[in-house]
């Protein structure tokens, strides 16, 4: 018989402080240890089966199909909660946008909206203006995004073009005004 999400939490809920990981132990039958996305979550192993992982609790992490992919295959398991831990995030919902946004500056080598002069934006547009533009300019380029592989969110690179494009709407209607 499969080890439960409830025990796994419940086990290292008892070994493992909570601070510095991206979800409460409360929510951590339904959220991604690493993203802390509410989602199917995936009983990870932390030392893989094929290295001789167990399915006991002590084995077991719960991930998202995404961070599962990208979890450690190694042998030693400390590593697993360093890498917890260096990829923790303090709100929910923001782990994916904080990808895209490293995913921008490693492509383009600077930080978004760094040539947005925020000043003459905010001036030619108060913030309800502003934030509609925003949402227009993502609902027109999301239309030529998608996802694959079974995914229900757009990947890191994607979401980092959409930064662009945002970012080079704003500047065009700087440059019109």
């Amino acid at each position: 018989m499969k080890t439960t999400r409830r025990e796994i939490v419940e086990y290292w809920s008892q070994k493992q402080d909570e601070c510095g990981l991206s979800v409460d132990w409360a929510e951590a039958e339904t959220r991604g240890w690493r993203c802390a996305e509410e989602t199917n979550l995936d009983r990870c192993h932390i030392i893989p089966r094929a290295l001789g992982g167990s399915e006991h609790p002590s084995n077991l992490v719960l991930l998202c199909l995404k961070c599962h992919r990208e979890a450690p295959n190694v042998t030693d398991p400390e590593f697993m909660w360093k890498w917890l831990r260096a990829h923790a995030v303090p709100f929910y919902g923001t782990y994916w946008h904080q990808r895209a946004t490293k995913e921008f500056e490693f492509i383009y080598d600077r930080r978004p909206f760094s040539l947005v002069d925020e000043t003459q934006v905010t001036e030619s547009l108060n913030i309800e203006s502003l934030m509609s533009l925003i949402n227009e300019v993502v609902e027109k380029y999301v239309r030529s995004a998608g996802t694959h592989f079974g995914e229900r969110r757009l990947n890191s690179s994607t979401m980092a073009w959409l930064i662009f494009q945002t970012e080079q709407e704003l500047l065009s209607k700087r440059r019109a005004q």
